[in-house]
């Protein structure tokens, strides 16, 4: 999961020139092999590319410039200048943006992506208001796809769920504990063991592209796609401050190349979902999708819950009329990727080992 630190050898300089010429540094808390760090490499590419090199980014992988506990702050005060947020990381700053971690609402992640977007580049948009209240300008929203409930025994209905430790740190996984699951937070360095070692029964919250990766089929033999939806909602930002600094061209490259992030996440989450299918069935490992009658069990039981609590951290901004907005803008995405899959389900639709 980890590569080596590109690209940023020697000092650099995030100060543009008089001749509208500037080196950022971009910071991001994972390798740069992940699939976002792939999905991230594109994007650094093609703003590099489109500006004919008036933007230019030294890049810093694994953590090596900022934590994830560090970004917003980092971004301020100028150690970095493009990183990925994440605003589970920043409790209560980041409402309306979370709305696309509500559970049983989509689980497209390139359509989730692409509503985000939208309102993030409107600057009259709420959204891109709550970012610019914390001094950001957000750019590409990277969508942890549709988790895998990944578990040393079956999950094939909602009882199934009582009783089991499952790691567990997102909004949407909240219903689980409605359903009679004990949720804990695991950092995840620590999941593989925990899971191997049996203090945890199972574990939500990671996309199946990164199940292979992670090596997860080793201790964990099923695999269960819950219809819960997208797992995180991330975006790759800039200071307030550094957007205005970059040229109008600069800034309609790098709109371009956001405009065109969701099918990327599309492209590259399949890809490394495959690798993933591939971990899974050679370890005989099972995937199961599961049905719609006990999806229903699992949304009765607490999405409600999780939907109220949403709506108490927005501030400002009336809730329900905005969730409706973000539903519309989703729902019309939708259509555009209509042949996206999570990963559980096309991998289980590719054949054995599968229910």
């Amino acid at each position: 999961m980890s590569a080596a630190v590109a690209g940023c050898g020697g000092s650099s300089s995030s100060s543009g020139g008089g001749d509208g010429q500037a080196t950022l540094k971009f910071s991001y808390m994972a390798g740069e092999q992940t699939s976002i760090g792939q999905l991230w490499t594109w994007w650094l590419d093609e703003v590099e590319k489109r500006s004919a090199g008036s933007l230019k980014f030294d890049r810093y992988w694994d953590a090596t410039l900022l934590k994830a506990t560090e970004t917003i702050e980092g971004l301020k005060d100028g150690r970095a200048d493009v990183s990925q947020v994440l605003p589970t990381v920043y409790a209560g700053r980041f409402p309306l943006t979370s709305v696309g971690e509500l559970p049983f609402e989509s689980s497209n992640a390139p359509a989730v992506s692409e509503a985000l977007a939208t309102f993030g580049a409107d600057e009259a948009h709420p959204v891109r208001k709550e970012w610019e209240q914390q001094g950001l300008v957000p750019l590409s929203f990277s969508i942890g796809a549709s988790s895998a409930l990944s578990t040393k025994d079956p999950v094939r209905s909602a009882a199934d769920l009582r009783g089991k430790r499952i790691r567990a740190n997102d909004r949407g996984s909240r219903v689980m504990q409605s359903a009679g699951a004990n949720l804990v937070n695991i950092e995840l360095a620590e999941i593989y063991g925990s899971v191997e070692r049996g203090l945890v029964n199972g574990v939500y919250g990671i996309p199946f592209s990164f199940v292979g990766p992670l090596k997860f089929p080793e201790v964990a033999k099923h695999f269960t796609d819950l219809g819960i939806g997208v797992s995180t909602v991330n975006s790759l930002a800039i200071s307030k401050k550094r957007w205005d600094g970059l040229t109008p061209e600069q800034q309609k490259v790098i709109q371009e190349v956001n405009a065109e992030t969701p099918k990327k996440i599309a492209e590259i989450e399949a890809q490394f979902d495959d690798v993933s299918c591939k971990a899974v069935k050679a370890a005989g490992g099972e995937l199961t999708v599961l049905p719609d009658a006990e999806v229903q069990k699992i949304s009765a039981a607490g999405k409600a819950g999780v939907d109220a609590a949403w709506k108490k951290d927005v501030k400002g901004t009336d809730a329900d009329a905005f969730y409706t907005e973000y539903k519309a803008k989703v729902a019309a995405a939708e259509k555009k990727y209509s042949d996206y899959q999570t990963g559980v389900k096309r991998c289980a639709a590719s054949g054995s080992s599968s229910r």
